[in-house]
Protein backbone atom coordinates (compact mmCIF):
# COMPACT_ATOMS: atom_id res chain seq x y z
CA UNK A 1 0.00 0.00 0.00
CA UNK A 2 1.40 3.35 -1.09
CA UNK A 3 1.41 6.15 2.00
CA UNK A 4 0.30 9.86 1.02
CA UNK A 5 2.28 12.20 3.55
CA UNK A 6 1.36 15.46 3.53
CA UNK A 7 3.27 17.68 5.75
CA UNK A 8 1.80 21.13 6.39
CA UNK A 9 2.70 24.20 8.74
CA UNK A 10 3.53 27.81 8.31
CA UNK A 11 6.68 29.08 6.42
CA UNK A 12 9.93 28.84 8.24
CA UNK A 13 8.39 26.27 11.16
CA UNK A 14 10.75 23.10 9.40
CA UNK A 15 8.92 21.42 6.36
CA UNK A 16 11.68 20.92 3.93
CA UNK A 17 14.30 20.17 6.57
CA UNK A 18 12.29 17.65 7.62
CA UNK A 19 11.13 16.44 3.83
CA UNK A 20 14.78 16.37 3.54
CA UNK A 21 15.26 13.72 6.10
CA UNK A 22 12.35 11.74 5.55
CA UNK A 23 13.20 11.13 1.32
CA UNK A 24 16.95 10.22 2.48
CA UNK A 25 15.53 7.64 5.21
CA UNK A 26 12.01 6.20 3.46
CA UNK A 27 12.77 3.78 0.67
CA UNK A 28 11.19 3.68 -2.52
CA UNK A 29 10.19 7.44 -1.71
CA UNK A 30 9.39 10.48 -3.65
CA UNK A 31 8.56 14.27 -2.42
CA UNK A 32 6.81 16.98 -4.14
CA UNK A 33 6.75 20.91 -2.31
CA UNK A 34 3.48 22.74 -3.38
CA UNK A 35 5.91 25.60 -3.77
CA UNK A 36 7.68 24.17 -6.35
CA UNK A 37 4.35 24.64 -9.04
CA UNK A 38 4.48 28.28 -7.92
CA UNK A 39 7.76 29.17 -9.38
CA UNK A 40 6.84 31.61 -11.90
CA UNK A 41 7.95 35.62 -12.88
CA UNK A 42 5.63 37.72 -12.35
CA UNK A 43 4.26 36.03 -9.30
CA UNK A 44 0.42 35.97 -9.48
CA UNK A 45 -2.08 35.07 -7.48
CA UNK A 46 -5.42 35.00 -8.80
CA UNK A 47 -7.89 32.26 -9.14
CA UNK A 48 -6.69 31.28 -12.27
CA UNK A 49 -3.51 30.62 -10.97
CA UNK A 50 -4.64 28.98 -7.94
CA UNK A 51 -6.56 26.39 -9.87
CA UNK A 52 -3.98 25.72 -11.95
CA UNK A 53 -1.79 25.22 -9.43
CA UNK A 54 -3.87 23.31 -7.06
CA UNK A 55 -4.42 20.88 -10.39
CA UNK A 56 -0.50 20.39 -11.25
CA UNK A 57 -0.28 19.64 -7.81
CA UNK A 58 -2.76 16.49 -8.04
CA UNK A 59 -1.58 15.50 -11.50
CA UNK A 60 2.04 15.27 -9.95
CA UNK A 61 0.74 13.30 -6.72
CA UNK A 62 -1.48 11.10 -8.78
CA UNK A 63 1.52 10.23 -10.94
CA UNK A 64 3.65 9.03 -8.04
CA UNK A 65 0.74 6.96 -6.60
CA UNK A 66 0.61 5.76 -10.07
CA UNK A 67 4.49 4.77 -10.04
CA UNK A 68 5.12 2.27 -7.47
CA UNK A 69 6.54 4.60 -4.61
CA UNK A 70 6.17 3.41 -1.03
CA UNK A 71 6.15 6.91 0.28
CA UNK A 72 4.88 10.32 -1.59
CA UNK A 73 5.58 13.23 0.38
CA UNK A 74 3.69 16.13 -0.09
CA UNK A 75 4.91 19.81 1.97
CA UNK A 76 2.97 22.72 1.63
CA UNK A 77 1.50 25.62 4.07
CA UNK A 78 -1.77 23.66 4.32
CA UNK A 79 -3.19 26.34 6.64
CA UNK A 80 -6.55 25.68 5.43
CA UNK A 81 -9.17 22.23 5.68
CA UNK A 82 -10.49 23.52 2.08
CA UNK A 83 -7.30 23.27 0.67
CA UNK A 84 -6.31 19.56 1.97
CA UNK A 85 -9.92 18.53 0.51
CA UNK A 86 -9.49 19.94 -3.00
CA UNK A 87 -6.53 18.37 -3.34
CA UNK A 88 -7.16 14.74 -2.17
CA UNK A 89 -9.99 14.67 -4.75
CA UNK A 90 -9.80 11.76 -6.43
CA UNK A 91 -6.13 10.44 -5.11
CA UNK A 92 -7.11 8.27 -2.27
CA UNK A 93 -8.44 5.13 -2.82
CA UNK A 94 -7.87 1.14 -0.91
CA UNK A 95 -4.60 1.19 -2.16
CA UNK A 96 -3.45 4.57 -0.78
CA UNK A 97 -3.28 5.39 2.99
CA UNK A 98 -3.58 9.41 3.79
CA UNK A 99 -1.72 10.66 6.32
CA UNK A 100 -1.48 14.76 7.61
CA UNK A 101 1.38 16.16 9.51
CA UNK A 102 1.13 19.79 10.73
CA UNK A 103 4.67 20.95 12.08
CA UNK A 104 4.16 23.64 14.62
CA UNK A 105 6.53 26.02 16.84
CA UNK A 106 5.71 28.62 19.38
CA UNK A 107 5.64 32.01 17.60
CA UNK A 108 8.89 33.45 19.06
CA UNK A 109 10.64 30.46 17.24
CA UNK A 110 9.03 31.30 14.25
CA UNK A 111 9.74 34.58 14.22
CA UNK A 112 13.71 34.11 14.59
CA UNK A 113 13.53 31.69 12.35
CA UNK A 114 12.08 33.82 9.76
CA UNK A 115 15.11 36.70 10.26
CA UNK A 116 17.47 34.04 10.13
CA UNK A 117 16.38 32.90 7.05
CA UNK A 118 17.41 35.74 4.10
CA UNK A 119 16.44 34.24 0.93
CA UNK A 120 12.78 34.00 2.69
CA UNK A 121 10.39 37.35 1.79
CA UNK A 122 7.50 36.38 3.77
CA UNK A 123 5.25 38.72 5.49
CA UNK A 124 5.82 37.75 9.76
CA UNK A 125 2.18 38.83 10.21
CA UNK A 126 1.22 36.51 7.97
CA UNK A 127 3.64 33.74 9.00
CA UNK A 128 1.86 33.98 12.12
CA UNK A 129 -1.73 33.72 10.76
CA UNK A 130 -0.68 31.27 8.94
CA UNK A 131 0.88 28.95 11.87
CA UNK A 132 -2.71 29.85 14.05
CA UNK A 133 -4.30 28.92 11.36
CA UNK A 134 -2.34 25.47 10.90
CA UNK A 135 -3.80 24.62 14.67
CA UNK A 136 -7.22 24.39 13.48
CA UNK A 137 -6.73 21.34 11.19
CA UNK A 138 -6.95 17.46 12.02
CA UNK A 139 -4.18 16.03 11.85
CA UNK A 140 -1.14 14.80 13.64
CA UNK A 141 0.65 18.09 15.34
CA UNK A 142 4.52 17.91 15.69
CA UNK A 143 5.80 20.84 17.78
CA UNK A 144 9.24 21.78 16.11
CA UNK A 145 10.29 24.63 18.76
CA UNK A 146 12.85 22.57 20.47
CA UNK A 147 13.47 19.51 18.56
CA UNK A 148 16.22 18.66 16.07
CA UNK A 149 14.92 18.07 12.21
CA UNK A 150 15.89 14.56 12.55
CA UNK A 151 13.60 14.33 15.67
CA UNK A 152 11.13 15.12 13.86
CA UNK A 153 11.57 13.31 11.15
CA UNK A 154 12.04 10.36 13.69
CA UNK A 155 8.50 11.00 14.99
CA UNK A 156 6.72 10.72 11.70
CA UNK A 157 9.06 7.80 10.38
CA UNK A 158 7.61 6.04 13.25
CA UNK A 159 4.21 7.23 12.43
CA UNK A 160 4.60 6.41 8.74
CA UNK A 161 6.45 2.77 8.71
CA UNK A 162 3.93 1.36 11.63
Amino acid sequence: MTKLVFIGGAPAVGKSVVAKELLARLDKCVWLDGDDLWRMHPFLVNETTKNMVEQNIRSVLRSFLETGFSFVLFTWVLHDKSIVERLLRGLCDELVQFLMFTLICDEPTLLSRLSLDGSRSTNSELALQRLRQTLTLDSVKIDTSKKTPSAVADEIVKAVVA
